[in-house]
């Protein structure tokens, strides 16, 4: 009797691993830079949540897709990976002539507005973003990410002494705290939930917005086909209101006075 459970434990085991492989048609690697991105990405332990996670979860869960989730250093090092076929998916990606030349780009799947946040004790300045840069201020920022054209000319310039590249938000909102930057460019409701959180209450939102733009997942050229393209698309569509509703929850609250 012992060794009849056992037999039919191990079947039962070997049944469910099969229906596992069987749903699983293809397993995307998905690329992480940020581990504590909040409320998009949190990682602890081997468990990673957020509402990008959820957003990712709503469109896989039920298809032949299954997602293993690869953090890397830095985003720069991420997107070398997507280029080699490393790294399948990047999350929350803004299209770019130079990024289409080695990946794919999904139908956008919701807003992204970068904003620029302040120290409290810094005079609030009115104006666009180009006035700011002209002033000679200093900004913290992400290096793979993209933050509009006022930025594309300073980025391009590697030894430009206006930009202090971090790659979390945490070691950026820090910096702006210590006043060792003007301002931290920043994913609008990931700073404003810093703020909420109280983990910095000296930071501010400056009232300046540097861009907003639809952002997509971005595919690699080398690991996924055009064929991978169109089931990821319809996966959006078919689950655009589930979308709007999950980002939507999370709207940014009024500017700070």
């Amino acid at each position: 009797m012992k060794y009849a459970r056992s037999f039919l434990l191990c079947l039962f085991i070997a049944f469910l691993a099969f229906e596992a492989s069987a749903k699983c048609d293809k397993t995307l690697r998905v690329g992480m830079n940020e581990t504590q991105w909040p409320p998009y990405i949190s990682r602890s332990g081997g468990n990673v949540s957020g509402i990008e996670i959820n957003a990712l979860n709503t469109l896989f869960n039920d298809s032949s897709y299954c997602l293993k989730y690869v953090f890397y250093p830095t985003s720069s090092r991420m997107l070398t990976e997507l280029k080699t076929g490393k790294v399948d998916l990047v999350v929350a990606a803004t299209k770019t002539a130079t990024r289409a030349k080695f990946a794919y780009f999904t139908t956008p799947y919701r807003q992204e507005v970068m904003a620029l946040f302040q120290h409290k004790d810094k005079p609030k300045i009115g104006g666009e973003v180009e006035s700011l840069i002209l002033a000679g201020n200093t900004f913290a920022l992400n290096a793979g990410s993209y933050y509009g054209m006022a930025f594309e000319k300073l980025i391009q310039d590697l030894y430009n002494d206006q930009l202090v590249h971090l790659p979390n938000a945490a070691r950026r909102f820090k910096m702006l705290s210590k006043q060792r930057v003007d301002y931290v460019v920043e994913d609008k409701l990931a700073g404003e939930h810093f703020i909420q959180t109280k983990e910095y209450t000296d930071v501010i939102y400056s009232g300046i917005d540097a861009n907003k733009t639809p952002v997509s997942y971005m595919l690699s050229k080398v690991s996924l086909t055009t064929e991978d393209l169109e089931n990821i698309n319809r996966l959006i569509d078919l689950h655009q209101s589930e979308l709007s509703n999950l980002f939507s929850f999370h709207q940014v609250p009024a500017p700070y006075s």
